[in-house]
């Protein structure tokens, strides 16, 4: 059997102009999509990342500032000497003093035994003064609030707390909002209960 030549020419026809741009015009639209889609879970990756950072520096300062309010006023000493505990307090620093080792001296090498907290709203930062110097424990922060309470979970002020309001200070609350450049804030707070008093 032979094939005519018609038949024959159609079968070694090719793709018609047309049919091309069709395809190209197909393609270009998928490859389009499948990039826009690949730069937003790019960007969203990217954004996780630095929330998820923000959120752990932010747990790791409370953590830490959480563990030193809570020892304030520690004095192992028999008879206690009577530590003041909370040298200043208002609603952004708190000024703490503990002497952990028991040697009667307030001591300012780490681990410091006095210790001032602070959110500097200029820097955006939550720093620690160890008696050396403030350094920024915490960046991104956007605000912080400190309030303070008595053995009656009264709260006590008016802020700065007074020397005799400061010593009848039981729990501290602490609120930390953080928050980088394009995602949502993240507010974190607690309760400290004092165990020296």
């Amino acid at each position: 059997m032979t094939r005519s030549p018609k038949s024959a020419h159609a079968a070694e026809r090719g793709l018609t102009l047309i049919e091309l741009l069709v395809t190209t015009a197909v393609l270009g639209t998928v490859l389009v999509v499948v990039t826009g889609i690949f730069v937003s879970s790019g960007r969203l990756e990217s954004r996780t990342v630095r929330r998820a950072g923000v959120q752990a520096s932010s747990r790791q300062a409370l953590s830490l500032m959480t563990a030193e309010l809570r020892q304030a006023g520690a004095d192992p000493r028999t008879p206690p000497a009577g530590v003041v505990g909370i040298v200043s307090a208002d609603s952004t620093s708190v000024h703490i003093r503990a002497d952990l080792n028991g040697d009667g001296t307030i001591q300012t090498a780490e681990p410091s035994e006095d210790v001032t907290y602070a959110w500097n709203a200029a820097t955006r930062a939550v720093t620690r003064d160890p008696g050396t110097g403030a350094a920024a424990l915490v960046t991104n922060v956007n605000s912080m609030r400190l309030s303070y309470f008595d053995a009656a979970n009264q709260p006590l002020g008016p802020l700065p707390l007074s020397a005799a309001n400061a010593a009848r200070v039981k729990s501290i609350g602490l609120a930390m909002t953080a928050q980088d450049h394009d995602s949502h804030p993240i507010t974190l707070d607690t309760r400290v209960t004092l165990r020296n008093r």
